[in-house]
């Protein structure tokens, strides 16, 4: 079976908890004899033609094109190259991560070869996160991807939700499939010895709670603390944290080295990190803070509460669905409410004083994360396949 993997973004496939799903999901159906093919817009946005395919590391084909924009009247020319790839490489279904852009393009392709399409909801259903979902043509087209498509898969129940208010399906039509994590490569970095830091890591945004967090770590260094604060991660106010932490007169490390001495209380980025580079910063970290600011964005699937749990760290976190969805699954995490400095201070200053407490929180996570090992995950979705491929 050929699976085509449908996204809207170049980036997708280099940045952030889509490209984890993109490199780790095929590496886990070729055990279910599933070949994928990736099929993105291009990083040259003037690219009108269907690129030569290149070999990404886990080995699948990545095509680039144009991805047909959803409007009334479409233009067949932004539909040729994904036609085309299509014939060319025999996709028996395409999987379109996201509903609005890649099953909108999914949607017409079915229309013009009959292929089966699938779709994962991710976060542009979601009204705190989208203007643009927000407006009444924009729901009408989606409730029209979402009738017309053969299954539509949910990271949460809280996407399932956001799914149904834009259309009501049939339940043997949907389902819950959660995202993975690559349990085996972090295996080799459980064990490894604290070092005196706390990690933060995601998109630099301010939605994401990092100049909250810096405000916190000054007051707490302020008040004699020696633990440091590690930021991983690049964004658009990257600049303007180096600005606040430079304001707070806090010692600071703009482009930290994975693997150097941390000097006490200071602030330390590293930039966009992944693979080993980021496994390391995790499994040293005495724990992992997750602030998503509730007013400004809503959490589809927390991929860093998945690597928190492979790690085997204790995790403080915003008080969200999300999160507390996860605590039901086994994720151990002291939850605060997401704007109150105060309790983050409180919490952070209590669970680093808690040697023992940290401890049993990581190996309870540890143990809880082999529940969303890939090749679970990679089994659900080939069932999927198969029920619609026959």
């Amino acid at each position: 079976m050929r699976v085509l993997l449908l996204t809207h973004r170049y980036t997708d496939i280099e940045l952030g908890g889509l490209a984890e799903f993109l490199h780790f999901l095929p590496l886990a159906l070729q055990q279910h004899g599933i070949e994928t093919i990736i099929y993105t817009t291009p990083e040259n946005k003037f690219q009108q033609q269907l690129s030569a395919p290149q070999i990404l590391k886990n080995g699948s084909k990545h095509y680039t094109g144009p991805l047909v924009k959803p409007r009334f009247f479409i233009s067949q020319r932004e539909l040729i190259p994904l036609l085309n790839l299509c014939r060319q490489e025999k996709i028996n279904l395409i999987h379109a991560q996201g509903i609005y852009r890649a099953g909108f393009a999914a949607m017409y392709v079915h229309r013009r070869l009959n292929s089966p399409y699938v779709i994962t909801s991710h976060s542009d259903i979601l009204a705190g996160n989208s203007r643009r979902i927000r407006q009444n043509h924009t729901r009408r087209r989606c409730r029209k991807i979402l009738k017309h498509a053969q299954f539509i898969t949910h990271l949460s129940p809280f996407m399932a939700e956001a799914a149904e208010q834009l259309a009501s399906l049939p339940a043997q039509q949907q389902m819950i499939i959660h995202n993975g994590i690559d349990i085996n490569d972090w295996q080799n970095y459980f064990t490894a010895a604290e070092e005196n830091y706390v990690l933060a890591i995601g998109r630099l945004e301010t939605e994401k709670g990092f100049p909250l967090l810096v405000n916190v770590f000054a007051k707490l260094i302020q008040q004699g603390m020696q633990t440091s604060f590690i930021i991983a991660g690049t964004g658009s106010i990257e600049k303007s944290l180096h600005e606040q932490v430079t304001a707070l007169k806090i010692n600071m490390i703009k482009n930290y080295r994975i693997g150097d001495p941390v000097p006490s209380a200071s602030i330390l980025f590293t930039g966009h990190i992944k693979n080993d580079d980021k496994k390391y910063l995790f499994s040293r970290a005495k724990l992992i803070l997750f602030a998503t600011q509730a007013s400004q964005w809503d959490e589809a699937f927390g991929i860093v509460q998945l690597e928190t749990m492979a790690a085997g760290k204790a995790l403080i976190a915003s008080d969200l669905p999300i999160v507390r969805y996860l605590a039901s699954w086994g994720l151990q995490v002291k939850l605060v409410k997401d704007d109150d400095q105060n309790a983050w201070i409180t919490a952070i200053k209590d669970l680093l004083a808690q040697d023992t407490e940290r401890q049993m929180m990581g190996q309870k996570n540890h143990r809880a994360a082999k529940q969303f090992a890939w090749d679970i995950i990679a089994k659900q979705y080939a069932k999927v396949y198969a029920q619609l491929i026959s």
